[in-house]
């Protein structure tokens, strides 16, 4: 598999595959253009310590394939662009960035809690079990353990657009960093993206 081309973002001094980061930032113009209001929000997907994943995307496939199917059939429109990591644990975790039609649905939770019933469906867990050890994370705490938003509401035609816009480009930015310890082998797919409305017009690019 030939290695993605990586660019460094200077403000951060993070390194990114440029495709991807790309391709996130086409998928937030096209959503607010096709939307007048566009949600974003952040997950990870965790393994329970006392299983072993069999290394395969299989579970998270699975898992994405029935939360956008019915995102999409309750009118929200969902997008995305997921990835693989795995460092020094046993098992692999995901990152999920995902925009959604905010225009009649608002809520965050709303979504996260599907995700768990999806994951809980895959691992063979109950969803319960799932938010009690929080295997969908829903991303609201950094690094230090204080509070940040795990996403944001982009609206179409407000003052803020454009400021809230980089906002979710930088959100968006996680997900494509570059990782050097990533042991994902070469093989094995890395990014999950979904497939979005053609653009009219060329999009900011890095």
């Amino acid at each position: 598999m030939p290695r993605k081309k990586i660019t460094e973002q200077k403000e951060t001094g993070y390194r990114f595959y440029k495709t991807y980061l790309n391709k996130g930032i086409e998928m937030i113009d096209s959503m607010s253009r096709r939307h007048g209001r566009v949600m974003q929000t952040r997950m990870d997907f965790r393994y329970p310590q006392e299983m072993e994943s069999d290394g395969s995307n299989r579970d998270f496939s699975r898992a994405l394939q029935g939360l956008t199917k019915e995102l999409r059939r309750e009118g929200y429109d969902p997008q995305y662009i997921g990835r693989r990591e795995q460092k020094d644990q046993p098992n692999q975790h995901y990152h999920l960035d995902l925009l959604t039609n905010a225009k009649n649905h608002e809520s965050r939770q709303r979504i996260i809690e599907k995700a768990e019933r999806h994951w809980g469906n895959a691992l063979g867990m109950a969803q319960e079990e799932i938010h009690e050890k929080q295997l969908v994370y829903p991303c609201t705490k950094d690094g230090n353990g204080n509070p940040r938003p795990n996403g944001y509401m982009l609206a179409r035609g407000t003052g803020g657009f454009e400021t809230t816009r980089k906002t979710m480009i930088r959100q968006m930015a996680y997900v494509t960093k570059y990782v050097p310890e990533d042991t994902t082998p070469s093989t094995t797919r890395k990014f999950f993206v979904s497939q979005y409305g053609k653009r009219q017009s060329d999009p900011e690019k890095i």
